[in-house]
């Protein structure tokens, strides 16, 4: 690996792919409760695949930003921290207060009381029982932050460790999500399944350092006969149908660890370059993921209030002004919060880890600049 980390637009892509299936499977949900004629089907409800998607993309960045950086050195070690935390929460706690304050505004589209709303889990992100955040797409998030701190003890052993390290977490989740029962919340999300995607992905993560590429066409093969048969299998009729557990991870995990290797390593081997549209789209994933929700529950209710239902062509319409508004704010989000963020947070972390000195110079949208780990071109989102 060289010194500075590359940009990898495949990647990006892939955030934008999973986004937008994410969007697809919500809007297709809305669809179905909202209208008398939705020409979305249960089977749009795969798109909660892009989920197992991003868990995936989790780890391999994890591993491919860190790879050959200083084990055990406290200042690389905190910037790394800072990067995850300032990337996840600023803009997460914005969209947060807008569903708040809309649930308060109009409480009704509350399945629960607003004095049940577990505020300060939802702002933390710390693990609810049996409850969605106020943010719902914040469950996912929690993850995140558990993977994220669990990958932080690594970072304090040599690097070669990190196969047998990687071994052992797989082995404990497994035990413990087949053996142990009843626990708190903490303890499910623990020894919840879903930590084997990340595993998975850092595990692609360390293929690909080790210049291990050249199974990608096969891998992307695998991967395309292995999402047509768990569609093809599963074939949710509605949310509820999607899997859980164990056979999600089976079913979506394991190709979306065969993608996140097969396309990067077609990238390196300059054998694939995305189109810079969906690169793009990319760098608004997280705001999409965060803002959708929001924008499709909001949109519905103007609808239906307004418009009346004209059957199939309704929903339609629907799909469509609410897919393409969805993105369009995902974007405005990303240029007038994210991205202003991201850039605020990194010169913050400059100075409280005394990184080395960079170029004076605006990064570009792609570059995503909140999670510089203090060195040189390491760059993730």
């Amino acid at each position: 690996m060289h010194s500075a980390i590359m940009p990898l637009h495949s990647l990006q892509s892939l955030r934008a792919v999973a986004a937008l299936l994410v969007l697809a499977a919500h809007a297709a949900q809305i669809d179905g409760r909202f209208f008398s004629q939705p020409v979305s089907s249960g089977q749009w409800t795969l798109g909660f695949a892009g989920v197992d998607l991003f868990f995936v993309i989790s780890g391999f960045v994890m591993v491919y930003i860190t790879h050959g950086k200083p084990r055990g050195d406290a200042r690389f070690t905190g910037r790394f921290v800072y990067a995850r935390f300032t990337r996840i929460y600023p803009i997460y706690w914005f969209f947060t207060l807008l569903a708040l304050a809309a649930y308060m505004l109009v409480p009704d589209t509350l399945n629960r009381d607003l004095a049940d709303l577990e505020i300060w889990r939802s702002f933390t992100l710390w693990p609810i029982e049996g409850e969605l955040p106020i943010l719902h797409v914040g469950w996912t998030l929690t993850h995140e932050i558990y993977f994220y701190l669990a990958f932080t003890l690594f970072l304090i052993m040599p690097e070669r460790w990190l196969p047998a390290l990687l071994a052992i977490w797989a082995a404990l989740v497994i035990a413990g999500s087949l053996l142990l029962e009843g626990l708190p919340a903490i303890g499910t999300l623990i020894v919840n399944p879903l930590t084997i995607e990340f595993i998975l992905g850092a595990l692609a993560g360390i293929l690909i350092c080790s210049g291990e590429r050249r199974l990608a066409r096969t891998a992307l093969l695998l991967a395309a006969l292995w999402l047509a048969a768990a569609a093809w299998l599963l074939w949710p009729d509605n949310a509820e149908a999607f899997p859980a557990g164990w056979m999600r991870v089976a079913a979506f995990g394991i190709p979306a660890a065969l993608i996140v290797y097969g396309a990067i390593s077609l990238e390196m081997q300059g054998r694939m370059r995305p189109p810079g549209w969906l690169v793009i789209l990319g760098d608004w994933s997280y705001a999409l993921y965060l803002c959708h929700l929001l924008v499709l529950s909001g949109l519905v209710r103007m609808w239906v209030a307004v418009l009346p239902d004209f059957g199939p062509l309704a929903s339609l319409a629907f799909l469509i002004v609410s897919i393409a508004l969805s993105v369009a704010v995902a974007g405005a989000g990303f240029r007038l919060l994210e991205f202003p963020a991201l850039k605020a947070t990194r010169r913050l972390g400059d100075r409280l880890f005394e990184g080395p000195q960079r170029p004076r110079r605006a990064p570009a949208a792609h570059e995503d600049p909140a999670v510089q780990t203090g060195q040189a071109g390491s760059r993730d989102s």
